[in-house]
């Protein structure tokens, strides 16, 4: 079980396992389902167990523990489904395979968990939908049918992806930010955020003790919108894809504004999201080049992509690898205990015996 990944011939399994036979109204029972129940399904109710989790996959071997797929790779990517957008869980659903095979040819040696979210705006019944970050088909597949899209929005004055990209800076916990390199947040919008963080809306989103428990050291005050991107920022490698519309050169401003110019790129379509993120996921990692560009957007390799892509932070992650005190863990690596941040180094021996393999394990 610790070495299942993504595949071509699982997914269309998993999609034909769920019922799920149309390219189209791919969450339809489950935007039924919440209307008439007022809840989400749990396994992409953000209130549901608020922290997600993406931890490196380990299997018991002689009293200690084996990398079976080597470092977690977190991946989010939360998206708008408000009005013109409102079909994007289709899009999401209908280009995983190609999505999922992009970032996994850039991240050789790597293990990419996804987490594919939704948002809209706080007028909305529901605001956003996050998933926890997973690697196999059939989960990715369940996760993305069970999104409810509220897809009408609230006018055309902005919607609320704050609290998706406050998800990822407070309520994650990634294998990557604990061994000192970052993972990866993409918003994809046409408009702009509000410049705001609600006490009660993160209480309406993440349930109602979440002040009291998870998020405890917010309870005198919440941090600003700028201050939760510069944590978000400390975490991920953190991206605003932008559809263009007639309006999007203001949207494009305030992102700008809030994230960096670098941290912004402007897109036509969400059918180039396989292309455009693991053309992002590549520059950032050193796995391929500026001269390399044109060949692997391939039809969306326009000039103005490319010149786009060639400005955000290359080689930012190969910057933090290089500072790190050991080497990325790969696959084969053994570990003493399974909670360990490291594995065992050459010349290391662990200090005491691990505890006993148990009966029952539990994976990702």
């Amino acid at each position: 079980m610790g070495h299942q990944t993504f595949s071509v011939d699982s997914y269309r399994q998993a999609r034909r396992d769920y019922g799920v036979t149309q390219s189209t109204n791919v969450t339809r029972q489950a935007e039924e389902r919440a209307r008439r129940t007022g809840r989400l399904s749990e396994i992409v109710d953000p209130a549901i167990g608020p922290v997600r989790f993406s931890k490196i996959r380990l299997n018991p071997h002689q009293k200690k523990w084996i990398a079976t797929l080597g470092c977690p790779m977190d991946i989010e990517v939360s998206c708008d489904t408000t009005g013109s957008m409102g079909g994007e869980v289709d899009t999401e659903m209908a280009v995983l395979p190609d999505l999922y095979e992009a970032v996994a040819k850039v991240l050789p040696g790597y293990d990419p968990q996804l987490c594919l979210g939704i948002f809209g705006d706080c007028g909305d019944d529901f605001v956003m939908c996050r998933p926890q970050f997973e690697m196999e088909a059939p989960k990715i597949v369940n996760y993305l049918k069970e999104m409810a899209p509220q897809r009408g929005g609230c006018g055309n004055h902005g919607e609320d992806p704050q609290y998706a990209m406050f998800a990822r800076a407070y309520l994650t916990d990634a294998y990557t930010n604990r061994i000192g390199i970052k993972g990866y947040h993409f918003i994809v919008t046409d408009e702009p955020y509000h410049n705001h963080l609600r006490e009660e809306e993160i209480q309406r989103i993440f349930g109602s003790d979440i002040l009291k428990n998870e998020l405890k050291g917010m309870r005198r005050e919440l941090p600003s919108v700028k201050a939760m991107v510069a944590e978000l920022k400390k975490k991920t490698h953190q991206f605003i894809l932008v559809m263009r519309d007639h309006s999007y050169h203001d949207t494009l401003e305030m992102w700008r504004d809030l994230c960096g110019e670098k941290s912004v790129i402007v897109i036509n379509s969400t059918q180039q999201l396989p292309a455009v993120i693991s053309a992002i996921i590549g520059l950032t990692e050193g796995t391929i080049e500026v001269v390399g560009l044109k060949e692997h957007l391939g039809k969306y390799g326009d000039s103005e992509l490319i010149a786009q892509l060639s400005n955000i932070d290359i080689g930012a992650q190969a910057k933090l690898r290089h500072a790190l005190p050991h080497p990325v863990p790969k696959a084969g690596d053994i570990f003493a205990n399974k909670g360990d941040t490291w594995p065992i180094q050459p010349g290391e021996s662990p200090e005491e015996e691990p505890a006993e393999t148990p009966d029952h394990i539990e994976y990702l």
